[in-house]
């Protein structure tokens, strides 16, 4: 069994070297971005901190379509620049997470007699495979009577036919916290659940953060020679001496993702979205299939946005006339999520839908603010934060960015480890696919091959606390093994991980947590008209197993 004395232990020094070091830069939020900017900046030798109000990849950061892309709907806008980054960066994502990131086709159907579209989309995909190097992921045209794929066979008479062609699919979880494990490596002091509550003007080139550990609910005083605010959605009401100074010219859309029981075992979908100027997707998922996205604009920013019973019922409506026999409906829906976009507000008067999502970078005072950006364009935007980092520094130009460090080893190095610990090959694709060389730090000992509920090793739950600093039952549920996107929403492994949760903790504290995460799950199922898989147990559960020792 795991040591709970290395999670607090670990967090106390690193709440200590926040205190009583000077850093070159300290990075607010820690999702994609921010976790971007951080390995980047430590990798070059400066003294990094990042602090994240709640936990890492929280946010949009862990609510997006889990997609590496071009940004094909951008060439309808006219965005080329936007769309040549996001393949030149998704191409690196896959050179460098081969694990993570996987190239994937996708189709685009065409109706009979839409000529014109299938000319605009021909010039699109051509200027698509510009910046694509493999000629296996070049698009293709694909005539109706070559057409073989679930839901689009040569029968499709309304169809002239189909475009493939490659993006991405990916874990965007994993690539965030993969990201923040290598800048500590480099040494960056990385803590989530550290709210910061006021960044001052610069005096003497020095910025001071008061902060607050929302864990142990202690405040505490960080400097830095330069604050980035990398708050994704909440960066516009983060500015000098208070985190309420109102809101820049941005606006906000949610959208929403089902996922669906039935698995997709063909290309992805790429489909317009009858009436309005945008598509949807359809696109296979380790629990099964999701489809998404809605568009709606928001208001309001909420911490935990919920997919609305609207836009749920606007994807099922979609489905049932696009794919009628596909079995992606409400009897096999088992989840959904929905997350907030940051749309910088260049032109007032276009809808959310028209908005580009390319970035902004702004410096005032000591205070570098990134507003806007896309997960797979973010290695990029980092890199021009390094920029503008070293130029406000009045340091030279950054030299390299060196090579992630850590965990060396290959797949088959990994096995060669494991072969005696009793790993099925269904565990084994599921750690090395999640965690890459980093796998052979997580299944060590024959002690963390063993089964964690249906799906996970204990392992990855020692590796999750240990490691990648998850405190709640949340933290470990859905972002570090991803549980709760699994049908049953990762039942089977709660009990195993109360008790690891109430060893780390308090067993007070965890059945509160376990309250909490019960009444988020009956919301969530309740807008899909469903009841929650934990309804049922939820006296078991709620009472939990012997603390460990009894």
């Amino acid at each position: 069994m795991h040591d709970s004395s290395k999670i607090s232990t670990g967090r106390t020094q690193i709440l200590q070297t926040l205190s009583d070091t000077l850093f070159d830069v300290l990075i607010i939020g820690g999702g994609i971005h921010g976790a971007a900017l951080a390995r980047q900046a430590a990798a070059t030798g400066l003294k990094v901190a990042l602090l994240e109000r709640d936990d890492y990849a929280s946010a949009t950061s862990s609510r997006s379509s889990k997609m590496a892309h071009g940004g094909l709907r951008y060439l309808e806008m006219g965005d080329f620049q936007q769309v040549f980054e996001g393949i030149k960066a998704r191409e690196n994502l896959f050179a460098q997470y081969l694990h993570l990131v996987k190239p994937h086709r996708f189709l685009i159907p065409i109706p009979a007699g839409a000529w014109f579209q299938k000319l605009k989309l021909t010039i699109g995909l051509t200027l698509y495979d510009l910046m694509v190097k493999n000629p296996e992921r070049k698009h293709r045209w694909i005539p109706r009577s070559k057409l073989d794929f679930e839901g689009f066979s040569a029968n499709r008479t309304d169809l002239a036919g189909c475009f493939s062609y490659t993006d991405g699919i990916l874990s965007d979880c994993r690539l965030v916290l993969e990201t923040i494990h290598s800048a500590k490596l480099h040494g960056a002091q990385c803590l989530n659940y550290a709210e910061v509550l006021s960044v001052s003007d610069s005096v003497a080139d020095i910025v001071s953060i008061h902060c607050k550990d929302t864990c142990a609910g202690k405040e505490f005083e960080s400097k830095a020679r330069l604050v980035v605010n990398c708050a994704g959605p909440w960066a516009p009401f983060i500015s000098h001496s208070s985190l309420q100074a109102g809101r820049w010219q941005a606006r906000y859309s949610q959208g929403t993702h089902l996922l669906f029981s039935k698995a997709w075992n063909g290309p992805a979908l790429f489909l317009p979205m009858e009436g309005k100027a945008r598509y949807y997707f359809v696109w296979p998922h380790f629990a099964g299939t999701m489809v998404g996205t809605t568009e709606r604009e928001v208001e309001t920013l909420e911490r935990d946005p919920q997919p609305e019973p609207g836009e749920i019922d606007e994807i099922l409506a979609r489905l049932k006339k696009d794919l009628p026999d596909s079995g992606l409906d409400e009897n096999s829906l088992h989840y959904a999520f929905a997350g907030v976009r940051t749309l910088p507000l260049r032109e007032a008067a276009k809808e959310t839908g028209r908005l580009s999502r390319k970035h902004i970078w702004t410096h005032e005072n000591g205070l570098l603010t990134l507003l806007g950006g896309k997960l797979t364009t973010a290695d990029w935007t980092a890199s021009e934060g390094l920029q503008l980092i070293y130029s406000i520094l009045g340091l030279s130009s950054p030299p390299p960015v060196s090579e992630t460090v850590g965990a060396q080893g290959t797949r088959a190095d990994f096995e060669a480890q494991v072969k005696d610990f009793g790993l099925t090959e269904a565990q084994c694709e599921r750690v090395w696919t999640r965690y890459g060389a980093q796998a052979l730090n997580v299944v060590a000992l024959p002690e963390d091959a063993k089964q964690l509920g249906k799906f996970a090793v204990v392992g990855e739950l020692r590796y999750a606390l240990e490691v990648e600093q998850a405190t709640s039952l949340e933290d470990v549920m859905r972002r570090r093994l991803e549980l709760e996107y699994m049908p049953g929403c990762g039942k089977s492994a709660l009990p195993q991980v109360i008790e690891w949760l109430q060893q780390a903790s308090n067993a007070e504290r965890v059945a509160t947590e376990l309250n909490g995460y019960q009444k988020r799950l009956e919301v969530l199922f309740a807008s899909m008209n469903k009841e929650s898989p934990l309804t049922a147990a939820a006296t078991e559960l709620s009472a939990g197993p012997p603390v460990l020792g009894q």
